[in-house]
């Protein structure tokens, strides 16, 4: 059995509690991490950047989280997160066999092991979702595992948000679910057990507890999030500052509250909060209509591509467009990267409003400006992989 790194020895009584207490966590159930004997598996909601970090800060034993593998490549990163941390690398957006056996490896030699099942963190406080591989998983590592919700994390900062807000939230560890039990249940039976326990919706919950989410600046970088105007459908015309979102097209108007609830100020439309328009606009971008919008190029900062070890950057001059069935990369010398989404392999956003792809096989990251909108060129190729799904069948 591993035991805590000395960086984590040394990290978790200061820096790890300091992080709790800014950020006011509050741990219900942590006692069970303690009380069950390794190796067992650890699986939470994913709000915020930090999660990892408020488990295993609150944590009487060390996790190895599964990490996002781009982090591995980042200068100075890699040392960090395999030796003093004892991460486990996982290329985002794709099956990833040797992460498997990483995993497998790990429990095998008593360790715990952290996993995020939604692989991603949740844009609008709403599940992200994930598919029954996560179950099969279970039933083939054989060990127990411990369910984590995080409740409210979303509040404090949400993916989009430029600025945390002053709030409360609660990690909150659920009872251990033992081998003999997962051994009765079906591998359906399981995933429907890990969506039911897993699947915190910020809305249903703030609905019951009211927690205030308080700060002057909580609507910031919305944007990332909506890009079309729900009164005149124009794109990538919303705007945030303080609290209030509005469209620069037409008179839209909205305000955002301490519970995350949208008020219409002006305007021909309401809508119940973030989640509400997101699902909107998803939904709008799906139909006849929505299919033929167009969006203006998005200022890119960074382009780059990258091996099994390092990023190499080829641009931090160009524009990025969403176009019918793929986007286009335009560097300020006037090299073209046409990229169609039947030929990416997959897509996934990680920090900074990046996006990381494999096109025709080979990895790259693109990041566009502070207050673009990645998450438009994620969910088109979703959409396209749909269709081409529903065509072959």
């Amino acid at each position: 059995m591993s035991k805590k790194p000395l960086f984590i020895r040394l990290a978790q009584p200061t820096y790890g509690a300091m992080i709790l207490k800014r950020n006011k966590i509050q741990v219900v159930g942590m006692e069970y991490l303690s009380e069950l004997k390794p190796p067992f598996l650890v699986m939470a909601n994913h709000a915020h950047t930090f999660d990892p970090f408020f488990i295993s800060s609150a944590s009487p034993v060390h996790i190895r989280w599964v990490a996002g593998a781009y982090l591995f490549k980042m200068k100075g990163m890699r040392s960090m997160m395999e030796k003093w941390i004892g991460a486990i690398a996982k290329q985002q957006g794709r099956s990833d066999l040797f992460t498997i056996r990483a995993i497998s490896e790990s429990l095998k030699q008593g360790d715990i092991v952290g996993v995020f099942p939604e692989g991603t963190r949740t844009w609008d406080g709403e599940p992200a979702g994930f598919d029954e591989a996560i179950a099969k998983l279970v039933k083939i590592f054989k060990v127990p595992i411990v369910l984590i919700n995080l409740e409210g994390v979303y509040g404090l900062k949400p993916r989009w948000a430029e600025k945390k807000r002053k709030g409360t939230a609660i990690l909150r560890v659920l009872p251990p679910v033992h081998t003999d039990v997962i051994d009765q249940l079906s591998v359906k039976e399981l995933y429907e057990f890990l969506k039911e326990k897993l699947y915190h919706s910020y809305r249903s919950w703030q609905d019951e507890m009211q927690f205030d989410y308080t700060s002057g600046r909580a609507a910031e970088g919305v944007e990332k999030i909506l890009y079309l105007c729900p009164d005149c459908h124009s794109t990538s015309t919303i705007h945030s500052k303080g609290n209030q979102i509005t469209c620069r097209q037409c008179s839209l108007t909205m305000e955002l509250d301490n519970h995350d609830k949208l008020h219409t100020i002006k305007g021909n439309t309401s809508f119940l909060d973030v989640a509400a328009w997101h699902s909107w606009e998803r939904e709008y971008s799906a139909s006849s209509e929505g299919q033929a919008l167009e969006f203006p190029p998005d200022k890119g900062v960074l382009f780059q591509t990258a091996d099994e070890r390092h990023l190499k950057r080829i641009s931090k001059d160009f524009t990025l467009s969403l176009e019918q069935g793929g986007m286009r990369l335009l560097e300020r010398n006037g090299k073209e990267h046409l990229m169609a989404f039947t030929d990416i392999q997959s897509m996934i956003i990680n920090a900074k409003n990046t996006v990381e792809l494999y096109h025709l096989h080979t990895l790259y990251r693109i990041r566009i400006h502070k207050r673009g909108c990645i998450l438009k060129y994620v969910e088109a190729y979703q959409r396209n992989k749909l269709i081409q799904k529903g065509a072959t069948l």
